[in-house]
């Protein structure tokens, strides 16, 4: 064998191990992609499930909201005192 002959050789055999580092890469790649596309899919549905829950609690926020605003106006320093007097004659005027 001459001396390119084994040129030759040493080139094939490493552009032989470069495709197979190629092909291990490749399918060690899409095995990546398809981990992340499945995350990407759990992610997704644990998102649907938590803006489930949050709407499920504004609701029940939207529910407690009415008995607090209740009970925030008779504490309300803004609001009309209570005058029996003036309920008294408002009751006379009317008639």
């Amino acid at each position: 064998m001459t001396t390119m002959d084994i040129c030759y050789c040493v080139l094939i055999l490493a552009g032989a191990f470069c495709l197979v580092a190629l092909g291990v890469l490749f399918i060690r790649t899409s095995t990546a992609i398809k981990q992340t596309g499945d995350t990407v899919e759990m992610a997704q549905d644990t998102l649907k499930r938590v803006d489930k829950v949050l709407d499920d609690v504004n609701y029940k926020l939207d529910l407690l909201n009415a008995p607090v605003e209740t009970v925030a106006k008779f504490f309300d320093p803004q609001r009309p005192k209570f005058n029996p007097l003036k309920m008294m004659m408002s009751f006379i005027k009317k008639k």
